[in-house]
């Protein structure tokens, strides 16, 4: 059964959970049905072709206009999987994702990437080495020793420049671009069985836009500017070092300025790849 709807936030919010039988959910025969449905709604989910239509084209007339692309790696990106998606049914997909309210495309919020790009910066609250590594990597990075970072921050952050977020550069034909995902929580007790955690992901080589709109930081003292493209590729450089979105930690929301072969297994057309990580 394919969803009626072209839009994949309005799919994944609301059609997702229509015609699931709410009616004695103990039942076996309930149970038997709604599970069936489910996977007919998760492969739908898969076998979406996402159309074009993103705002990446009205911003590129905005005054400062700048952006870099590149490309999720394997296992692929999770964004925005704290958001309502709760389902006690097996088979359902437990977590949120972020899609574009108007588009339905994935994408990540300019708040989501505003903050992760901040969390690179010293201070909010880091403890004095932390920062003092921080402090050194952006110098690093930028090639300026003489740098105060802390004024370079409060330029960027403190309503200087725009971080529009970041969109999938879809194929004209439309492009599959979300897999199923299933994530095992460790638990307390060897001799607990494991409860994978069924979700969605965006999948690996997809080709994603990161936009700004940035101004030149002019130190007070007169020492050379920060340039709109030096930001640019500061931004860059920790995307590609850090990541972003959720569970980086365990290799997910990492990028690269170019497709990346697969290995044996993960391919884009596999319908899941099994990983394990805290919760």
């Amino acid at each position: 059964m394919a969803f009626q709807s072209k839009n994949m936030n309005y799919i994944y919010n609301v059609s997702y959970f229509e015609g699931i039988r709410w009616d004695n959910l103990t039942s076996s025969a309930t149970q038997c049905a709604n599970e069936e449905l489910l996977e007919r709604h998760n492969h739908d989910i898969e076998c979406f072709r996402f159309k074009g239509g993103s705002p990446m084209e009205d911003w590129k007339e905005l005054k400062g206009y700048g952006s870099f692309s590149l490309y999720t790696m394997y296992p692929g990106l999770l964004i925005g999987t704290g958001n309502e998606h709760s389902l006690k049914i097996n088979g359902a997909l437990k977590c949120g994702f972020t899609f574009d309210y108007t588009t339905g495309l994935p994408y990540i919020p300019g708040s989501s990437l505003k903050g992760a790009m901040r969390s690179c910066f010293p201070g909010d609250g880091k403890p004095a080495k932390e920062s003092a590594e921080y402090e050194a990597y952006i110098k690093g990075v930028l090639n300026r020793e003489d740098l105060n970072v802390n004024k370079l921050k409060e330029q960027i952050f403190e309503n200087r420049d725009m971080f529009l977020g970041a969109f999938p550069v879809v194929e004209e034909k439309g492009s599959q671009l979300m897999q199923m995902e299933f994530i095992t929580p460790h638990t307390a007790g060897k001799f607990k069985n494991p409860n994978p955690i069924s979700q969605i992901k965006v999948r690996p080589n997809v080709k994603f836009e990161f936009c700004f709109v940035l101004t030149d930081y002019v130190p007070e003292d007169g020492s050379r500017p920060v340039t709109a493209e030096d930001k640019l590729t500061l931004f860059k450089t920790l995307i590609l070092d850090m990541g972003i979105g959720a569970k980086t930690h365990v290799g997910f929301g990492r990028f690269s300025e170019g497709e990346t072969p697969l290995a044996e297994g993960q391919t884009n057309e596999t319908a899941a790849v099994r990983r394990g990580g805290k919760e």
